[in-house]
């Protein structure tokens, strides 16, 4: 922005905007397949709209803490730290990428995976489990946002997080309420589904206009 001025590819934003668009193109195509071949991802039923709508603002902030920063920052940093300090601990658990040096990424690649199957994992089996269906959802978002934890930090990984489970969610709860039905029913309604979809091609859209830019970068530092 304003001829180099600002750094736009250093932003929390447009790294939020391009890996959520990656994220709702890939649960979307794999919620599709399953629901194809008859596989449905059912939430688990909540007493309280209220608390559960609460519980899903809350869970980015627990969940990244726990399978991100403990499962993948806490390893990382004790095989790959040079400074034995609690102040490069917090900004190695930060931040994984910018602070940890000479990392073995197909060790990172392997951790990232493994964490991610037990985080796909937790959502079916834990006490307010979803349907076995959300298992490979869950796994793929999983990796894909320990990845962006590693590579872009915390901060990054909270917000897409949230922004996944607050779309769906809210979406969910709007069709619930026009059409008076539970939020259960909601999940599998022909509207919601629209809105879905509609989601999937604009993060289609959002990934192919990042593609297109990463070319003309590419071409541009080439030619200069």
């Amino acid at each position: 922005i304003s001829e180099g001025k600002y750094k736009i590819q250093d932003s929390y934003i447009v790294t939020v905007i391009k890996w959520f668009s990656i994220l709702v193109i890939v649960s979307g195509s794999i919620i599709g397949v399953q629901e194809f071949i008859g596989i449905s991802v059912e939430q688990p039923e909540a007493p309280n709209q209220l608390i559960q709508f609460f519980d899903i603002s809350l869970a980015p902030i627990i969940e990244e803490l726990g399978f991100r920063v403990v499962l993948i920052g806490l390893p990382l940093f004790m095989l790959y730290s040079h400074k034995p300090s609690f102040k490069f601990l917090v900004k190695s658990l930060w931040w994984p990428w910018q602070n940890l040096r000479n990392v073995n990424m197909k060790k990172v690649l392997l951790l990232i995976v493994i964490v991610g199957v037990l985080f796909g994992a937790a959502h079916i089996f834990s006490d307010e489990a979803w349907s076995a269906g959300k298992l490979a959802q869950a796994i793929a978002s999983g990796i894909i946002i320990g990845w962006v934890y590693f590579r872009y930090g915390l901060v990054p990984a909270v917000l897409i997080h949230w922004a996944t489970n607050y779309f769906v969610f809210s979406y969910g709860y709007i069709v619930a309420d026009i059409n008076q039905i539970s939020i259960g029913d909601a999940f599998s309604h022909s509207l919601l589904s629209t809105l879905e979809l509609m989601l999937v091609v604009t993060g289609i859209i959002s990934v192919a206009v990042l593609v297109l830019n990463y070319v003309y970068s590419k071409k541009h530092t080439l030619e200069a």
